[in-house]
C-alpha cells in the first residue's frame, strides 16, 4: 500500500499484524548548529571518570573492552557539510556522527539512553550545519521574508533571498527523504519492516551562536521560534511533536557572572529561547499546542574547564606581547593578579585536566565528552517524558 504522506505513515504504525501488536520504528529529529553537530572527541571520554557524580555514565557510554559503544537497535541518518561538501552519514548509533569519525554530538547518548529505555527501535535523522542562524539559515515559512537590520543596509550585507530558509527546507527535505518508503528507511535500517511502519517521537532543537552573536536575530529569536515549531508540527502533520528547544548554555547558566568574554549577550539571548516555550501555547492555533520544554545545556557546561582555556589563552597572548617588548613583566604580572592567574603558568594539574577533558573552543562546549554525554542524556529523559504526557 502506498503512504501518501508522513501523518499517514504514522497512522499505519498501529496496525497489528497477524494478530499481535508490532512495535514502530522510533524516529527522533535532532536538529541544529554546530553543537549539534559536536565537537567532543572520544579522547575526553576517560575524564568522565574523574568525577564521582559522572563516574557511572562510563558504563552505558563504553563496552566492556572499555570502547565507546555501538547501539544495537538504534541507527542514525546524518546531513551535514565537511570540509565543504554536503555529507550524508548512516548507520548504527555510535562514535563518529560529530565534527568527525572520533567525534560526537548530543546524538551519541541520547541514542544509547532511548535505545536502554525503548523496546522499539530508534531511528535518529540528524541535520546540523555550523554557523547558521534561525534569522536567515533556518527561517521558518510563517516567519515571512528577512528584514535586514539598517546595519546590514548600510554595509551592504543583506542576505541573498535564495538564503533565506535554506536551511529550513534542507532539513525538512532530508526528513522526508530519510522516510520516503520502505526502501530509503532500510538505507539506514537494514532490518526496518513495512508491516510495522514508523512513528514520529520527537523533535530536538539546539541552536543558537549565530543569533546570539547579532542583535537583530535576538529580537525576533522567540517569534521565530515560536513559528519553527508549529512550522514543523504541520509540515510533519504531527501537531502534537513532542518538541524540546535545548538552550544554549556556553558560560554556564548565569553568563554575566563570568569573569571572561562579558561582552557577548548571552543571558539575553537565552531569555528569548525560554520565551519561546513560555509563550507558544498563547501564540499558536489550539490543535498545536503542548508537548514542548526547554532543556537547558548550561548545567553541564565545564566551568572549571573554562578558567583554565581563558587562562591558557589571555597569559599566552600577554607572554607574547611581553616577548615583542609591548608589555613590561610588571604588566604582565599586574594583569595575572588581577585575574588570579598567579604567576601565569599553567600548572601539572592544570595541564592534565586541559589534556583529558577538552578538544575544541569555548563557544563549542571545549569539546568535552563530559558535557555533550550528559546533555545528550538529559535530551533523552526530558523526550520520553514529553511522550508520557
Amino acid at each position: 500500500m502506498k503512504k501518501e504522506s508522513l501523518g499517514y505513515f504514522v497512522f499505519c504504525a498501529s496496525l497489528t499484524v497477524a494478530g499481535a501488536f508490532v512495535k514502530p520504528l522510533k524516529v527522533y529529529i535532532l536538529a541544529g548548529q554546530s553543537n549539534m553537530q559536536g565537537s567532543a572527541h572520544q579522547s575526553t571520554f576517560a575524564a568522565i571518570g574523574d568525577d564521582a557524580e559522572s563516574a557511572p555514565l562510563l558504563k552505558e557510554i563504553l563496552d566492556g573492552s572499555g570502547e565507546p559503544v555501538v547501539c544495537e537497535n538504534a541507527w542514525v541518518a546524518y546531513q551535514t557539510t565537511k570540509g565543504g561538501a554536503d555529507t550524508t552519514l548512516r548507520g548504527k548509533v555510535k562514535v563518529g556522527y560529530g565534527f568527525d569519525d572520533d567525534r560526537i554530538g548530543p546524538e551519541f547518548s541520547f541514542g544509547i539512553h532511548m535505545d536502554g529505555a525503548l523496546e522499539e527501535p530508534v531511528l535518529i535523522i540528524k541535520t546540523a550545519w555550523g554557523g547558521k542562524s534561525l534569522a536567515v539559515d533556518f527561517r521558518p515559512p510563517s516567519a515571512g521574508p528577512y528584514f535586514p537590520s539598517q546595519r546590514e543596509k548600510d554595509g551592504s550585507n543583506i542576505p541573498d533571498e535564495k538564503a533565506v530558509g535554506k536551511y529550513y527546507r534542507e532539513m525538512m527535505g532530508f526528513v522526508r527523504e530519510t522516510l520516503k518508503d520502505g526502501a530509503s528507511i532500510r538505507k539506514v535500517v537494514p532490518d526496518y519492516d513495512d508491516k510495522a511502519g514508523y512513528e514520529l517521537s520527537g523533535f530536538v532543537w539546539f541552536q543558537g551562536w549565530n543569533d546570539m552573536c547579532n542583535r537583530h536575530h535576538i529580537e525576533q529569536y522567540t517569534g521565530n521560534m515560536i513559528h519553527f515549531i508549529s512550522d514543523v508540527r504541520r509540515e510533519l502533520e504531527q501537531p502534537k511533536l513532542p518538541f524540546i528547544v535545548g538552550v544554549l548554555g556556553v558560560y554556564g547558566t548565569d553568563p554575566d557572572q563570568r569573569r571572561f568574554d562579558k561582552g557577548l549577550p548571552v543571558t539575553d539571548f537565552r531569555k528569548t529561547q525560554f520565551a519561546a516555550v513560555a509563550e507558544y501555547d498563547v501564540k499558536v492555533a489550539p490543535e498545536y499546542r503542548g508537548k514542548l520544554i526547554a532543556v537547558d545545556s548550561g548545567p553541564f557546561y565545564e566551568l572549571a574547564l573554562s578558567e583554565i582555556y581563558w587562562k591558557r589563552r589571555m597569559t599566552g597572548e600577554w607572554k607574547r606581547r611581553l616577548k615583542n617588548e609591548e608589555m613590561t613583566q610588571e604588566e604582565y604580572l599586574k594583569e595575572c593578579a588581577k585575574f588570579e592567574f598567579g604567576d601565569g603558568e599553567i600548572t601539572a594539574e592544570e595541564k592534565r585536566t586541559w589534556d583529558r577533558s577538552s578538544s575544541n573552543a569555548e563557544y563549542h562546549y571545549l569539546g568535552s565528552g563530559k558535557t555533550f554525554v550528559r546533555f545528550g542524556k538529559a535530551l533523552a529523559e526530558a523526550m520520553l517524558d514529553l511522550e508520557k504526557k
